[in-house]
């Protein structure tokens, strides 16, 4: 089931997420044998349009429908093959509905691309017939898709993205096994750019770099991005990871320009169960990825937040836990 947005005027993400290539994601054994050939076809045509992995949407279809076996709505009111909130499908703006995003909505408009617009959902017309119809398979997948890639997959953010389409750690431990078995050379999808070939000393380079200003250093908004901020030691949280590993000799970007957003595209995305000193976590606050911070171990990072400057803080904290979505990073290789 797609998550809940109660987020209103939520843009269309259709023409922001267009890829126009593909991931280069090649099929397994078990995906062989399991994934319904006819299907193939319109998971890559989804692929290449939003660049997420056809393998991964096939995933999601194994975990919503069984691969459109079951076609119930849910007891929630998720609707099609790959269970799309009606909201959700046709936008938020739309009036009524529940809390959840269950709305009883004319056919008509629910499956108008020109309705989808003006209310700012995820529905696509997939197949080029002029309706975006959450029960036609094709469709159903490209909205999929689009989501999918609005919410980070079509930059490798796959564990982020799977939890926005639904808030469950046990589906999206799910969906993500499913992937895992049905892709071949998932390692290769997980490698971004800028990653170092460096190891632990570069790691501990970067760390100590940080840890020379531990409890010294107040937080400081769009600080850290001149040389007089630097040489004061006045950062925010993404100034600050680029200075401590710029210690390390590792560039993550331009003094002026590197932020969160930046930050989250380099190296190459790793799962919550292999994270390792010094990868970079992010954090959904005030936006998505709006904070990031360098993991120590034992469920540790060390980070320039607002409440306590540069400080090392806990996976284990309720806010950082409810704020921390599984989205990491790997800069350094071994």
């Amino acid at each position: 089931m797609v998550a809940i947005s109660i987020i209103i005027g939520v843009l269309v993400a259709d023409d922001q997420a267009k890829k126009n290539a593909t991931t280069g994601a090649e099929m397994s054994d078990v995906g062989a044998e399991e994934i319904p050939k006819d299907y193939i076809e319109i998971y890559q045509a989804a692929e290449k349009k939003y660049g997420v992995p056809w393998t991964l949407l096939a995933a999601h279809h194994k975990v919503e429908t069984n691969f459109s076996v079951d076609l119930n709505v849910s007891s929630a009111g998720a609707i099609g093959p790959m269970q799309f909130m009606p909201l959700t499908w046709l936008g938020w703006n739309y009036p009524g509905g529940s809390r959840l995003g269950n709305a009883s909505i004319p056919d008509a408009i629910i499956s108008s691309p020109k309705m989808i617009a003006k209310y700012g959902g995820y529905g696509v017309d997939g197949d080029g017939d002029g309706k975006a119809d959450p029960w036609n398979l094709t469709d159903s997948v490209f909205a999929a898709a689009n989501y999918l890639a609005a919410n980070g997959a079509a930059n490798g953010n796959y564990q982020q993205a799977v939890f926005a389409y639904n808030h469950s750690d046990q589906y999206v431990n799910a969906v993500l096994d499913w992937f895992d078995k049905y892709t071949k050379n998932k390692d290769a999808l997980l490698s971004g750019g800028d990653t170092v070939v460096g190891g632990n000393k570069i790691i501990e380079r970067a760390i100590q770099t940080g840890m020379t200003i531990l409890n010294k250093s107040p937080y400081n908004w769009g600080g850290g991005r001149t040389q007089a901020d630097i040489d004061a030691r006045s950062f925010d949280c993404s100034s600050f990871v680029r200075w401590a590993f710029s210690g390390a000799d590792v560039d993550l970007g331009p003094i002026a320009s590197t932020t969160t957003d930046t930050l989250v595209i380099k190296g190459k995305a790793v799962s919550v169960m292999k994270m390792e000193r010094g990868d970079l976590l992010f954090f959904d606050t005030y936006k998505r990825n709006g904070h990031v911070g360098i993991y120590l171990g034992n469920g540790k990072f060390l980070n320039d937040n607002s409440s306590h400057g540069v400080s090392i803080d806990s996976l284990d904290n309720s806010y950082w836990k409810g704020v921390f979505h599984g989205t990491v990073r790997r800069i350094i290789i071994k």
